[in-house]
């Protein structure tokens, strides 16, 4: 898949490509349509917060994304593939973020984008 990444930091990001994540236990596999540029990502390639987080490389830069849920991992409930969502990345670690064309991601930080029918 074609990402927004850094290979270490301090760094310039890149559109690479990068492996495509697969949804572990309890996350969604989500195709993003958008997502956004914030301070974070910034600071992230800048390196000032390297020691203050794991990073994990190649490191993929984003939070906050919108898109369609492209699989369920074992488990999860309450969201079907196809449902229109938008919500943030809050793993414990950078580097698997939302500036790419598909991220994972527990359904506790996920929304519908569109009420129920």
């Amino acid at each position: 898949m074609r990402a927004v990444t850094v290979d270490s930091v301090p760094a310039s990001p890149a559109v690479t490509e990068a492996d495509n994540p697969r949804p572990e236990a309890g996350e969604l596999l989500v195709k993003v349509a958008a997502a956004s540029m914030n301070g974070i990502d910034v600071a992230t390639a800048a390196g000032y917060l390297q020691g203050m987080m794991e990073h994990r490389f190649p490191l993929v830069l984003g939070k906050d994304f919108a898109g369609t849920v492209e699989a369920l991992g074992e488990g999860v409930e309450g969201f079907a593939v196809g449902d229109a969502v938008f919500g943030v990345v809050m793993k414990p670690f950078l580097g698997a973020g939302s500036l790419a064309q598909y991220v994972t991601c527990p359904p506790d930080t996920v929304s519908p984008a569109s009420p129920p029918a």
